[in-house]
């Protein structure tokens, strides 16, 4: 008996047919996407591994040496970047590179995005975050982190990267494009393919490099991607350190004939024998939508309800696609500050603290317990009751095994009936916001001291939180319900300095805290409290603000 056809001939394209290839039609391309929505919309796992009409298709169409691609929520911009890997997992010879900037988010973010993609290509390693192809007889790809700017050049020195996926990308080139670039000059291989690089990437703002590096696709007047520039190709050439320091042209000629970069083309092609195009370097950006973007549709039709029920100006940007900083100078702690704080490496020292803000009736207590600066629990509780309050703090400390002079609350209104209770009196630190600071000549009260450190702290990266703490949900008031994180992203609008304020520093009152957040700012001020930890000479602590 004959063996079944796997594929009907009426879906080989004839013209290929006829030279011995067998390629599909685009009419079995689309077969195969309805066929997906169907999958998914019964609830069954997805096994043709297609790009969707749109957005993923115009990127793998798109020749180009780099190609950035996002712009907006909800494209499936990963998927497709991972994807344009697999056309090299047959050779042996190619070595492919996936990178985010922490660690962290290699394990959360890209590794857990290329399971889907790659799980029955070959083995997958959770130890070392690298898929041996054809369970090792094709290529590699390994995923890195690239938290070390200036060790990146050394690391990957001689290093040869077929194909390069940066997630993220505007958390690599913020103050310059130095990573990236050092990471091109290791995006070359002598396997027989074609290096690639592809970046994936949310709008930013002209505080990042990447705004100005992307200004020739994006209108000037509205901060939106132009239409009729979307997924064109740009040439380039790079003759300095800085963003500005880059040719430009819509052909290589164009690029070669710059002043600025002629005579450096000219020496470089006398030096090596090489053709002026190979020091030219082709760019492409493709916005991304999540309009076409019909499996998320499916498999999560509240996406773009819970994105955008966050409803800060962030979120529209990255909904519309807005290449414009949101933050205007004013808040202490950016977004990406947050994010950096919420993927950081753990910074355990094995001394355990507790800080808690203080509410009874319908604002939250908040308690946080923590291991060195590394945030590692939380309770949230709203209208509390007073007879229920020690008894519940107490029963967290014990959990947590921190002692009584290794916690403090929030000691202003509420809090004074706590640190009265004969459970707490003369035990725990209380917090009074009024307190004086350290060092009066630098800041107006304790609180204000507290809050400046906490920011300068986070913006070091010395803290930490797990990723259980920040996926705990709670519900508020009106019943709308958040995780952690997303409260902490919304509250650090709280932190601002007091327009008022002398050359001492000083936090804004609280009021206007609840005006900047539209809430009390119960989870960030409870944080900012444990800096007094810090400073106060308990047996555990090693250093103490004087020394900071």
């Amino acid at each position: 008996m004959a063996a079944k056809k796997l594929i009907d001939d009426k879906y080989i394209d004839p013209v290929f047919a006829k030279v011995g290839k067998r390629v599909y039609t685009y009419e079995y391309i689309e077969k195969l996407r309805k066929e997906n929505l169907q999958l998914k919309k019964d609830g069954k796992p997805i096994y043709n591994l297609i790009p969707q009409k749109g957005f993923q298709e115009k990127v793998l169409l798109t020749q180009a040496d780099i190609k950035i691609i996002g712009g907006k929520r909800g494209a499936g911009k990963s998927f497709v970047a991972l994807f344009e890997a697999l056309p090299y997992i047959f050779n042996p010879d190619v070595n492919m590179y996936g990178f985010r900037k922490y660690e962290d988010d290699v394990k959360r973010g890209i590794w857990k995005a290329c399971k889907p993609v790659y799980r029955g290509f070959g083995i997958l390693s959770d130890s070392y975050f690298e898929v041996k192809f054809l369970d090792g007889k094709g290529a590699t790809m390994k995923m890195e982190h690239l938290a070390e700017e200036k060790k990146v050049s050394d690391r990957f020195r001689g290093v040869e990267m077929a194909y390069i996926l940066i997630e993220e990308l505007p958390e690599h080139t913020k103050e310059n494009l130095d990573t990236l670039f050092a990471l091109l000059a290791s995006n070359r291989t002598t396997s027989g393919v074609k290096s690639k690089c592809v970046c994936t990437c949310n709008p930013v703002g002209k505080s990042n490099k990447l705004r100005h590096f992307l200004d020739w696709y994006i209108d000037p007047d509205t901060d939106t991607i132009i239409p009729e520039r979307d997924g064109k190709i740009r040439y380039f050439h790079r003759y300095g350190d800085d963003v500005a320091d880059i040719a430009w042209g819509n052909t290589p000629e164009e690029v070669y004939n710059n002043p600025n970069v002629h005579a450096k083309i000219d020496k470089l092609v006398a030096e090596t024998g090489c053709p002026y195009t190979d020091f030219i370097t082709s760019l492409a950006f493709i916005e991304g939508d999540y309009a076409s973007n019909e499996i998320l549709k499916i498999s999560d039709p509240k996406y773009m309800n819970k994105i955008s029920a966050r409803g800060t100006e962030s979120t529209t940007n990255d909904i519309v696609g807005v290449w414009r900083d949101i933050d205007s100078g004013s808040a202490m702690l950016s977004m990406e500050d947050m994010e950096r704080f919420f993927n950081n490496s753990e910074k355990r020292d094995g001394y355990m603290r507790a800080s808690a803000d203080v509410a009874l009736k319908n604002d939250f207590f908040v308690l946080y317990a923590l291991d060195g600066h590394h945030i590692c629990d939380i309770e949230i509780w709203r209208g509390a009751m007073s007879d229920d309050v020690i008894p519940f703090v107490e029963k967290f400390l014990a959990k947590n095994g921190v002692r009584k002079e290794n916690f403090t609350f929030d000691q202003n209104g509420l809090g004074m009936w706590l640190s009265e209770s004969s459970a707490f009196k003369g035990k725990a630190q209380p917090f009074n916001n009024k307190s004086a600071p350290s060092d009066t000549r630098m800041w107006n009260n304790l609180k204000s001291e507290c809050a400046e450190r906490f920011v300068k702290a986070i913006k070091n990266g010395e803290y930490s939180i797990s990723e259980e703490v920040l996926n705990k949900k709670f519900t508020d008031k009106k019943k709308r319900s958040y995780t952690v994180k997303e409260r902490l992203m919304e509250e650090r609008r709280a932190l601002k300095r007091k327009d008022s304020a002398t050359s001492r520093f000083e936090i804004i009152e609280k009021t206007q805290m609840k005006l900047e957040v539209g809430h009390s700012p119960d989870f960030i001020e409870g944080l900012l409290m444990i800096e007094y930890l810090f400073r106060k000479k308990t047996g555990i602590v090693r250093r103490g603000f004087e020394n900071w």
